[in-house]
């Protein structure tokens, strides 16, 4: 039989509803993207609110904060005391408050156990006991038990978590350990809380026993303050020196403590961005101009830097620059110096000879380059000063070091490739205004090539966000690094690094938006 004489089996389709057909395409319309993300999310604060271990986490990775804190700064003060034989002395504590005349230094911490009603058998006081002891009388209190989440357990200790939310670690010499209970039967600890301990305490044991000043006491539980908080109040008039000054608890009215977590991500991203920015506007630049030295120059360093993966940068910057800068820089600083200033001279006897015929028809022809170049000459030099005095740079430093240099090479083609876009009339248009070439790129150019690459630089800005995370390698506490100590800590990697992909998420969500948004408004007319 021909193939061109067989039956064609042909297939009916099952007729679909119109509404229900209607409602497919609609479905299919919506922005699913975004619906998934938002039940990620939604899911994601579920767990932060519901799950112990995830709020924990979440406060780890952001440093903690709070509303308010009377904890500014640990400090240590050195102060005028005409009783000392030395005439000063030193005054360590944590500043808690200061006005214009005076600064309130708390030399000794308090400590405070809450205990409730079944933790403990008897208050014994001057008067007698139980009822007889008044709020404010000193106190001796036996504890007899620890009622709590059992978090971690070894040889020696128990770290149990209170209902009253206080971590507690006990030494088990002063446990009756066989007594214990666990809930459920035979549980392990958990860094989430799934195993709740009753530990009976040997009264006899002098940990147990707790001598202070009852504060506080009501149906369930009472409070003792076992050492009291000492203050000092210093004139600012003795105060000789600041030997140590270090922020203490991250809250909104104590926000130059908030340097750890999600702040030191955001810092460095946000200080690394401007440094990146600097280096790519002036590499840009260099690369359309048409000195060669400056091409070759500028066109090595976009090449070089672009083919090193980020993480092999940092780690240069990290582990070698940044030593040899604190070790050796200091003793070939003036060798640096010379070469840049030979650099100068060559840069300006080159600007003198093609320039001197303009001297007396155009002179700022030789004057403004020549300017230039002495400027540029002397601004490398204090530079090089200023780094040889401050050499020993910090880690955080030598992170947005390497970020800016990195990120410097790629934001260099961006501005490259933002200034040739525009039209050379432009350009022309500029000169015969009467603009030089300073004048037309600052106030002709430069701004429509803003407006070309506004977008693709809040990309870069996003991107940079989240390689910030490569700073991890040199042991900064931003927020990688404070996932990773949490996850060792509880050994529950999952819940820490969760969290922070989360928080990464949010962000850059976020200004991807805002990047669309500018995108939108900064767009050029068709």
């Amino acid at each position: 039989m021909s193939i061109h004489n067989q039956p064609i089996i042909t297939r009916n389709r099952l007729p679909i509803p119109p509404a229900l057909e209607t409602f497919a395409a609609r479905l299919g319309r919506l922005p699913w993207w975004i619906i998934i993300i938002g039940l990620g999310l939604a899911a994601a604060f579920t767990a932060f609110i519901t799950n112990d271990l995830y709020r924990r986490a979440l406060q780890f990775v952001t440093d903690n904060p709070i509303l308010t804190t009377n904890e500014y700064a640990n400090v240590t003060y050195q102060v005028r005391d005409p009783n000392s034989a030395s005439g000063a002395r030193q005054v360590r504590g944590v500043l808690t408050g200061q006005d214009e005349t005076t600064t309130t230094v708390k030399t000794q911490a308090e400590v405070v156990f809450k205990l409730p009603a079944t933790d403990f058998t008897e208050i014994t006081c001057a008067v007698g006991k139980n009822e007889a002891c008044e709020i404010g009388t000193t106190v001796s209190v036996v504890r007899i038990g620890i009622g709590g989440t059992l978090l971690f357990e070894d040889l020696g200790r128990f770290q149990v978590r209170t209902d009253a939310g206080e971590i507690i670690d006990v030494r088990k010499i002063g446990v009756d350990v066989p007594t214990q209970q666990r809930t459920p039967e035979g549980c392990s600890a958990s860094p989430e809380g799934t195993c709740r301990i009753r530990l009976n305490l040997k009264p006899d044991e002098a940990a147990n026993i707790l001598d202070g000043v009852l504060t506080e006491r009501g149906g369930d539980r009472i409070v003792v303050q076992t050492v009291p908080p000492i203050f000092e109040t210093l004139s600012k008039a003795d105060i000789q020196n600041t030997i140590f000054y270090e922020p203490r608890q991250c809250a909104l009215n104590n926000l130059s403590a908030c340097n750890e977590g999600i702040f030191m991500t955001v810092g460095i991203t946000l200080i690394s961005f401007a440094g990146a920015c600097f280096i790519g506007l002036c590499v840009g630049l260099m690369r359309i101009s048409k000195n060669p030295i400056l091409y070759n120059f500028s066109t090595m360093y976009v090449e070089v830097l672009r083919g090193i993966p980020m993480l092999v940068i940092l780690l240069l910057v990290g582990f070698a620059i940044r030593p040899w800068l604190r070790d050796e820089y200091p003793t070939v600083a003036a060798n640096f110096q010379l070469l840049v200033l030979g650099v100068g001279a060559l840069f300006l006897a080159y600007v003198v000879y093609t320039r001197l015929p303009f001297l007396k028809v155009y002179p700022g022809e030789l004057i403004r380059p020549a300017l230039t170049v002495v400027v540029a000459t002397a601004l490398g030099c204090l530079f090089l000063e200023w780094l040889r005095t401050n050499s020993n740079l910090s880690t955080e430093m030598g992170g947005v070091l390497g970020l800016s240099i990195g990120f410097g090479a790629f934001l260099a083609e961006l501005f490259r490739a933002g200034i040739q876009s525009i039209g050379r009339g432009q350009s022309e248009a500029a000169r015969s205004l009467g603009m030089n070439y300073v004048q037309s790129m600052r106030y002709v150019i430069l701004p429509q090539a803003f407006r070309v690459v506004l977008p693709p630089l809040g990309n870069e800005f996003i991107a940079l966000l989240k390689d910030s995370s490569l700073i991890v390698i040199l042991a900064i506490s931003e927020m990688t690094q404070k996932a990773r100590i949490f996850a060792a800590d509880t050994i529950r990697p999952f819940e820490a690094y969760i969290t922070i992909a989360v928080l990464y998420l949010i962000m850059t969500v976020t200004l991807s938006f805002l990047v669309r948004v500018l995108e939108h408004r900064t767009a050029l007319p068709r």
